[in-house]
């Protein structure tokens, strides 16, 4: 897109009073500047920038809808999807984001930005294409650096994330988390190298962000030159760098599900009588979810479809952040509910290929389950269950976004546990009550027996089974969870016991 000579100036003016935090001069000027020039679209669009800087998300699609009208330029299409991926409305930003990418021309930011866009989608290789795009016009952009090494990680190109890390850690020393996405994929000899630079570094992580990714790092690096206490040491400074902003409770957590289950006992819905079957893997993070929907995904008869956000938005309402109590009632009580969740019926359709079920492997989606087969009855649910050690372990030894609200229970082994027990009873009680539609898969007896267990895991989805349900490794599909490294192997025991390095922590 090319500026003016007064659209450029403008733009630098609203760019330096956003990073000063001068939200209201940057707004006043562009209100000035549209009643002056009502129909320069390019004005519309810089304080749609300033919105989103205020965090109104709402009045900031709106000023670009108006940039839209008024100029549809592949450039607010991007911004545009950008938005509605931040709002959940992903049908939204895959409509703007496929008129964004008719037009090949964007600035190195901006191919960042659509590739950022295109992972949120569940894009992975055309998210690749676009970073690359940013980094062949930008290779000096530490942001970009590290954003196309997540790409390669996520596509499997560890050698390429490995080189890309490396080479930023040591251009940028203090960048904490590309660190800690290079000591993810250190071997033993690679991690005493890591560790000797990371160590110099500790006074110079400030911020709680910079403190997790650091002591992170040195943990995971630890875990490679198999020094558990060490590990477990650091793992622990991690946690505790972010612990007191999360402010978790986990007797509230309990309550909560105590709620959900009385509910539940008293839930008698109209129940809908769509043909629609859909599959659902849910479970507690670090349970073995993403290598259950790798081999489901195997059958001829099934496509992934990632972990899809909407069942969430359907049943809390769109507006809504957080899931508690309240928001459960309200859920429960809408009586249009069912009605209202074919919506993610016609988002699976749009999805996935003509006579293929869906996959949908949203773990959180455990909440959700009496309110998923009221509307699609003849849905399969499959529930990962993993030991409670190793689950505790697997769960404190995992760095979690803090502004996801849905793991702010791991930033302390008790109340790991104690979430724990919370989703096995969930997961129990669903399961007596729906035994035709809810299945609990024990990820031991998964690994330890997993031709016996596959079998049952696929009559249970009335799908026929295949001994190729077992190559999952083999294929070169994305993953961009936390397991995008085991899930490339194939299944073994070894991580059963794992926990025992970590035995003296209980």
């Amino acid at each position: 897109m090319q500026l003016t000579s007064i659209q450029k100036h403008l733009q630098q003016q609203i760019e330096q009073a956003i990073n000063h935090g001068k939200l209201n001069d940057a707004h006043l000027l562009l209100l000035n500047y549209i009643k002056q020039n009502p129909s320069d679209h390019f004005s519309y669009f810089l304080l749609a920038q300033v919105n989103v800087a205020a965090q109104d998300i709402s009045k900031a699609k709106k000023l670009l809808a108006k940039a839209i009208s008024i100029a549809p330029l592949p450039l607010y299409f991007a911004h545009s999807a950008k938005l509605a991926v931040l709002s959940g409305q992903l049908l939204d930003a895959q409509l703007a984001i496929n008129e964004a990418i008719k037009h090949p021309q964007f600035a190195a930011i901006e191919c960042d930005l659509i590739a950022n866009v295109l992972t949120r989608l569940g894009h992975y290789q055309l998210a690749l294409e676009w970073q690359l795009r940013a980094y062949q016009q930008a290779p000096n952009n530490p942001q970009i650096s590290y954003n196309l090494a997540v790409a390669y990680k996520i596509m499997a190109q560890f050698n390429d994330a490995k080189q890309l890390l490396h080479q930023l850690t040591q251009q940028q020393p203090q960048y904490f988390q590309a660190h800690y996405s290079l000591a993810e994929l250190n071997d033993s000899q690679q991690a005493k190298q890591h560790l000797q630079q990371l160590l110099t570094l500790t006074e110079h992580a400030k911020t709680p962000m910079q403190q997790q990714f650091l002591y992170h790092a040195i943990a995971l690096n630890y875990e490679h030159c198999t020094d558990y206490q060490q590990a477990f040491a650091h793992f622990t400074t991690s946690k505790q760098a972010i612990s007191g902003h999360v402010k978790y409770a986990a007797q509230t957590h309990r309550k909560f599900c105590e709620q959900l289950i009385a509910l539940s006992n008293d839930y008698k819905p109209r129940t809908s009588n769509s043909d629609f079957e859909p599959l659902f893997v849910v479970g507690m993070p670090r349970s073995g979810t993403t290598l259950l929907e790798k081999i489901i995904n195997q059958s001829a008869l099934v496509q992934g479809v990632g972990e899809l956000n909407d069942i969430a938005q359907l049943c809390q309402g769109a507006n809504v952040q957080v899931l508690n109590s309240n928001v459960l009632k309200l859920a429960y009580s809408n009586t249009e509910l069912t009605a209202q969740l074919s919506q993610y019926q016609q988002r699976i359709n749009q999805l996935v290929a003509r006579g293929l079920r869906s996959c949908d492997k949203q773990p959180f989606n455990f909440y959700y389950i009496d309110l998923i087969l009221a509307a699609f009855p003849k849905a399969k649910i499959i529930c990962m269950q993993r030991g409670r050690k190793a689950s505790c372990i697997a769960n404190y030894r995992q760095l979690y976004s803090p502004a996801s609200a849905f793991h702010h229970y791991s930033y302390n082994l008790q109340d790991i546990d104690s979430f724990y027990q919370d989703y096995s009873g969930l997961i129990n009680h669903f399961a007596a009550k729906h035994p035709g539609n809810v299945m609990i898969m024990q990820y031991e007896t998964l690994v330890s027996e997993p031709q016996l267990s596959t079998q049952q895991l696929y009559g249970f989805c009335n799908l026929p089974w295949q001994i190729e349900c077992l190559d999952f490794h083999k294929q070169h599909s994305p993953s961009a969870t936390a397991s995008k490294v085991q899930v490339r192997q194939p299944l073994n025991k070894k991580t059963i016991d794992y926990w025992q390095h970590y035995g003296f922590a209980f």
